[in-house]
């Protein structure tokens, strides 16, 4: 085979061969077709070879194999149910050829072997894997709303046994290699360390684990795999606890596992090969599915986020961060210590009340091991000198907010840049009292404990440089940022202000609130707007409304109600009260239906509504052709570089649905038509010309980088 090979054949001694895939030269291994073609004539090429072995590696130096091309499933979403029957069957009769050879087969794994990647190494007979931390072993598909589809629900179980495989399947995580050696998919470990060649130490550990086996082990592996699943046991218990693990799984979609489930719990009995059709099956009831659509819709708006982050030079030098000072020991404040704590970043914690800092700190070190305080509680503004970051957290006042900046600026040694946590108020109405207005930007950590988006807003001076080191801070702290202009409300806040504006409406009309939150949740949403309110509190959602508004947002209109709520002092969870009733402010509230009777006369509720009740997914569309329209200004006025932000944004920091793929992709699939028809005379400009041109957000599949 030539150097540019994607897959190399290499005979290390005259009765040994070794296959390897991929180039260090390559980011990913990933299994499209001509991987497999040459993967393909490689196996060719020493089946009729009088060989004793086989090693299969990979040349990255931190990955075996990702799994499929999820660009040539995306491509081929519109599949007829054979032609997922053949796209499976063409797969597996590549890696079939693996488990037919005349000598045994290793897989060699160093990194990530998921998905299609894992499914290949288990059609060898035996697996060995390095300790190293990037050694991650699993099949996901379920999280891109597919299941394995060549032969991975049949060899798993045989494996490790039908509940492990069940779990492992279902849920899609990926284990560590220590884990899958305990389990048994793994045979041996192999101890790795830095600067050692983990190819080297594989290939070692490979012929020396052939050395020691003999034809009865590795045949007999071979036939498990084509008989029913051995010591089976308790299979219906098995999968009613599956079934009720999946409904609480906020992490995957329900489609794709309940049939994952079904398929394993219908061919538990059954041979290989039958159960190998029966997976085929099962994949062609999943495969281009709208939430296989949606769910690798939201993969591709990841794998684009990490190059392009939204408005930002990625290619300017950053440092890593050793020590920051957050001003502010409040709720978002404290949950923004913790999560710099968590990533080793060493905080020091002020607040105007010091005995408020002080708990803080105690708090947030006690989750820690070790002497060493992870957040400091500082006494004054000159103990957050030569820190290298300050974030300003207090209230949500232009005017305390503008004397803490100012503070932290005339500290001696200055840090190299400052953020602001605010959720409402605009850079452009911070950055004038400040020396240095280029080296400050808004850091809007949406919900830390809770939601992974972070808003970074470039202020009308605000550096490139200011705002490459924001995102590589967040990013330090394992959370997603959009790089976004400044504007009232930014991308979160401005669509969440038009959900609750079109919901506040409906209520008043006279629909029930737990109907309309229902409608939400139903959705997809993990709270509905009234929820939502009782989370944020009243008063916050009613100051930062007024914010918006004034700033001229059409998406936000005063109702009467929240200024009632906040009157009667029924906040929401932090008073005990609000649209719900709480227990100690924590659990689930109940509706209170009192409610009704304080806000009667701001709603015009028609003497039979029955006759008049729009359905649940009617209301739904509504207030989601509200915010679509609001995402389409937002767009329109270039806050953000494109659609695949505003579609992360909501995902990650306002709990849309993930399996949709965002609101802009779901509102591709609606049809701009239907949404205008809900909107009338509130629709964009933008939105009727799409609808006059016939245009989408997305003309076609985005690229995915």
């Amino acid at each position: 085979m030539s150097d540019q090979s994607l897959v190399s054949l290499h005979f290390s001694q005259p009765e040994f061969a070794t296959i390897c895939i991929g180039t260090p030269e390559q980011r990913a291994n990933v299994l499209d077709w001509a991987t497999l073609s040459e993967l393909e004539q490689a196996i060719d090429a020493i089946a009729d070879r009088e060989l004793n072995s086989m090693v299969l590696y990979s040349a990255l130096p931190n990955m075996f194999v990702a799994g499929a091309d999820l660009n040539q499933i995306r491509e081929t979403s519109d599949y007829t149910q054979q032609q997922v029957i053949e796209f499976c069957e063409r797969g597996r009769a590549v890696m079939r050829k693996l488990s037919s050879l005349a000598f045994p087969s290793v897989a060699a794994i160093h990194g990530a072997a998921a998905g299609g990647g894992l499914e290949l190494a288990m059609h060898c007979d035996y697996r060995i894997a390095s300790d190293a931390p990037v050694t991650r072993l699993g099949l996901p598909e379920v999280k891109i709303g597919l299941i394995p589809g060549w032969s991975g629900t049949v060899h798993l179980p045989r494996l490790i046994g039908f509940g492990k495989a069940v779990d492992l399947i279902t849920s899609g995580r990926l284990i560590d290699a220590k884990e899958a050696a305990e389990i048994g998919l793994v045979d041996e470990l192999v101890s790795f360390s830095e600067g050692v060649s983990a190819a080297e130490l594989l290939l070692t550990s490979a012929i020396r684990v052939l050395e020691g086996v003999d034809a009865s082990d590795w045949t007999l592996r071979r036939e498990r795999t084509q008989l029913p699943i051995e010591n089976l046991g308790g299979v219906e218990s098995i999968v009613k606890q599956a079934a009720e693990k999946l409904v609480a799984n906020r992490e995957v979609y329900l489609f794709a596992p309940t049939i994952a489930l079904e398929h394993l719990a219908r061919t538990a009995t059954l041979d290989g090969p039958t159960s190998e059709e029966s997976e085929s099956l099962a994949m062609a009831q999943v495969y281009g599915s709208p939430a296989n659509g949606g769910l690798l819709q939201h993969h591709f708006s990841v794998r684009h986020n990490r190059k392009r982050p939204g408005l930002v030079d990625t290619n300017l030098t950053i440092k890593p961060l050793q020590a920051i000072g957050i001003v502010g020991a409040g709720l978002m404040g404290s949950s923004i210590a913790t999560r710099c704590a968590e990533a080793g970043i060493e905080v020091r914690l002020l607040d105007a009340n010091p005995v408020v800092s002080t708990a803080a700190a105690e708090r947030i070190n006690a989750n820690f091991d070790g002497s060493t305080a992870k957040v400091i509680a500082a006494d004054d503004y000159e103990s957050l000198s030569g820190v290298d970051l300050v974030i300003e957290s207090v209230v949500e006042t232009l005017n305390v907010k503008t004397s803490v900046l100012q503070k932290i600026e005339a500290v001696e040694k200055t840090p190299q840049w400052l953020a602001t946590n605010t959720s409402a108020i605009q850079i452009g109405s911070l950055a004038p009292s400040l020396t240095q207005p280029e080296s400050f930007c808004g850091i809007h950590f949406c919900h830390p404990e809770l939601m992974s988006l972070v808003e970074v807003i470039c202020g009308p001076e605000t550096s490139e440089q200011t705002v490459a080191d924001a995102v590589a801070f967040v990013r330090q702290l394992g959370m997603m940022p959009v790089a976004m202009n400044d504007c009232p409300g930014f991308v979160v806040n401005r669509l969440l202000a038009s959900m609750l504006n079109e919901s506040l409406k409906i209520y008043a009309e006279g629909y029930p609130i737990p109907f309309i939150d229902a409608a939400m949740r139903e959705f997809g949403f993990l709270g509905g707007p009234f929820e939502i309110i009782d989370v944020i509190g009243a008063d916050t959602c009613m100051y930062a409304g007024r914010s918006m508004w004034e700033n001229g947002l059409k998406c936000v209109s005063l109702s009467p109600i929240l200024p009632r709520m906040v009157k009667k002092n029924r906040l929401g969870r932090k008073s005990g009260e609000g649209f719900y009733r709480y227990e100690d402010g924590r659990g689930d509230g109940v509706f209170d239906p009192t409610i009704d009777e304080e806000l009667s006369s701001y709603r015009n509720i028609p003497s039979d509504l029955s006759q008049t009740s729009e359905t649940a997914s009617d209301l739904a569309l509504r207030i989601l052709a509200s915010m679509v329209n609001e995402a389409s200004l937002i767009l329109e006025e270039e806050i953000v570089a494109d659609p695949r932000d505003i579609d992360l944004c909501i995902v990650h920091g306002l709990s849309f649905p993930t399996y949709r793929g965002g609101l802009l992709f779901w509102a591709d699939q609606v049809g701009v038509e239907v949404l205008n028809e809900h909107l009338q005379d509130r629709a964009s400009d933008r939105l009727k010309q799409m609808q006059q041109d016939g245009r989408k957000f997305f003309t076609s599949h985005p690229s995915s980088c």
